[in-house]
């Protein structure tokens, strides 16, 4: 009996002839599979996405929510973010002091928030957006998590959605974020 694998959108299925779905999304590097008394084992084909390649969401994805989901964000090493607000105070301090990294299209972050309290936070980090100009490569996406530390103003724990744009010379570069009242910048190493 012969078994077919289909990748779609970086997802993997094995078929039997039939059409019948015998396992997805397989991560292993090989699968056994049984019919009676015979069993077949296959080689299965990596399909993880080239987060190098070009890429936009909008004309690349075809369901709304792949185009708003994206792919996961390359894998970076942020240090160091200063801040803007647009609503002024007093105690507020724009260095922010960051180090954080993301990994896989997920995020960890500490930092030192605008009233001097340690903030850290963590989520997922999507690519929306992807492209190269002569050494240059610009990305755009999304930020969305919770944050945990805050003692003014707001609870210590609550969500937070940012929109980002990257650019980058040879892996090193700045990222610049916008989230709510505040406008943030900082240097990280893309690897």
């Amino acid at each position: 009996m012969n078994y077919d694998l289909q990748i779609y959108q970086g997802e993997s299925q094995w078929l039997d002839p039939a059409g019948v779905l015998l396992s997805a999304n397989t991560g292993s590097d090989s699968l056994q599979m049984s019919n009676g008394n015979q069993h077949q084992h296959a080689e299965v084909v990596s399909s993880t996405a080239d987060t190098s390649l070009l890429y936009n969401s909008f004309t690349g994805e075809t369901d709304w929510v792949d185009q708003i989901w994206g792919r996961p964000s390359r894998d970076h090493l942020y240090l160091g973010m200063w801040t803007l607000h647009l609503e002024g105070g007093d105690d507020q301090e724009s260095n922010n002091k960051l180090i954080a990294f993301s990994y896989k299209g997920y995020y960890a972050a500490t930092f030192i928030n605008t009233h001097c309290n340690r903030v850290w936070s963590g989520g997922v980090q999507r690519t929306l957006y992807q492209q190269k100009y002569e050494g240059f490569d610009i990305e755009a996406g999304y930020r969305a998590g919770i944050v945990y530390g805050y003692k003014e103003y707001l609870s210590r724990v609550f969500p937070i959605v940012q929109a980002l744009l990257d650019i980058d010379y040879k892996g090193f570069g700045i990222e610049f974020s916008y989230a709510a009242v505040v406008f943030s910048a900082g240097f990280y190493y893309r690897f």
